[in-house]
């Protein structure tokens, strides 16, 4: 394919050189001004600026605003709202982080729910969370405030960012194992 083209750039260039007379002359005939034949260039070219002049009365004396610089316009569609995620803040790591969180709390709720099946008094559960609505109720709401903190102490370029999430994280698996181990006491 190369090859092809190669030779048909060199057929074209031949083909050039053949008609070099022909090329000259279209070349002088485009460089060249158009002759004139003596009337004023203002009307031969109306909508030359040199060919109206201005109405007194029409002209505006005042300047054109300036553009203030600090305004960019509308902000891009990808950079999305004020509840917006910036990408990144959540990146892979808060992602694993808040993730183990969630699924941290979920284990915590399902085997507390396993052990109050065995026993009713559970893992020093009160009695108003007997139910796994109730667990969810209060647990998923806890992860996203959690959460949210998480995201808002990384993007504020905290050290410690994933301290909140990992202590929730750790409690819940704390409270799931001892749940786990206390319906294995029977």
């Amino acid at each position: 394919m190369l090859a092809q083209s190669d030779r048909v750039d060199v057929q074209r260039r031949d083909n050039l050189h053949q008609q070099g007379k022909a090329t000259q002359w279209l070349t002088a005939a485009l460089i060249e001004p158009p002759a004139m034949d003596g009337s004023s260039s203002a009307s031969a070219l109306p909508d030359a600026p040199s060919a109206t002049k201005a109405d007194a009365t029409t002209a505006d004396p005042s300047p054109s605003p300036a553009v203030k610089k600090e305004s960019s316009g509308a902000q891009p569609a990808a950079l999305g709202g004020p509840l917006g995620v910036d990408r990144t803040v959540a990146d892979r790591n808060y992602l694993l982080v808040t993730g183990g969180m969630f699924g941290a709390s979920i284990a915590n709720a399902e085997l507390t729910v396993r052990c109050l099946n065995v026993h009713t008094e559970c893992n020093d559960v009160p009695s108003a969370l007997h139910s796994r609505a109730a667990l969810y109720g209060i647990g998923i709401p806890a992860d996203l405030g959690v959460a949210y903190l998480t995201y808002f102490m990384k993007k504020k370029h905290s050290r410690i960012w994933y301290v909140p999430a990992a202590l929730v994280g750790g409690a819940n698996l704390f409270l799931g194992v001892r749940a786990y181990r206390w319906s294995q006491d029977q």
